[in-house]
């Protein structure tokens, strides 16, 4: 009877947070396993959910606040169970308003934090992949709480909007597939509850 190895605390926490090909493969094979074993009554199906924004000037940048109420779907707490790292992504647009013409997209930044879950210490990881900060926590309950609560994040220079224009900000919260490996986004495609994504809170910028 062959063993899966053991995973060592030797390993680096970016080590931890991007395995190698081999332990993806073991991992996605795992996961294929329990997808199957899910009963097709299993509830949770997940929410995100943007509860307030606001943005602001500082340092001559508009940077953001907000608070969003994050909650997996049964899918993805089971994947990351499994050992696969999730990523929960911020999205945002910048638009200029225009009355003849479509709306002029004039910026669309992104902030992407990385979620892992270590079975051997029984942590869950929050990685800042912008900022490469990182800490862990007890339960995913208080991960996800955390993520949920954005501050200053920047996302247009002050000197690119012209006061003479009307500009507004659309802001969302995602479950990303673009971050999982290729194998898992073609299995996944099939997993529609996998999918998560907050409403556009909408802000006009004054």
């Amino acid at each position: 009877m062959h063993h899966m190895p053991l995973i060592h605390s030797r390993f680096k926490p970016n080590e931890m947070l991007h395995p190698q090909p081999t332990f993806l493969f073991r991992l996605l094979v795992a996961f294929m396993c329990s997808l199957f074993m899910l009963p097709a009554f299993a509830n949770g199906s997940g929410l995100f959910e943007i509860v307030n924004a606001d943005f602001r000037v500082e340092n001559e940048m508009w940077v953001a606040d907000a608070r969003a109420d994050l909650s997996l779907s049964a899918e993805a707490e089971r994947a990351l169970e499994n050992g696969v790292t999730l990523t929960i992504q911020y999205q945002y647009t910048v638009n200029r308003s225009r009355n003849f013409w479509p709306d002029k997209l004039i910026a669309e930044p992104s902030e992407n934090i990385e979620l892992q879950y270590l079975s051997l210490s029984r942590r869950y990881v929050v990685r800042n992949t912008d900022t490469g900060e990182q800490e862990s926590y007890a339960t995913l309950f208080s991960a996800l709480r955390q993520i949920g609560r954005v501050r200053d994040f920047p996302i247009i220079a002050q000197s690119a909007i012209d006061s003479d224009e009307r500009y507004y900000i659309s802001m969302r919260v995602v479950l990303s597939r673009e971050k999982l490996p290729g194998p898992m986004q073609v299995l996944l495609f099939w997993q529609g509850d996998f999918s998560l994504e907050s409403e556009w809170f909408r802000w006009t910028l004054k």
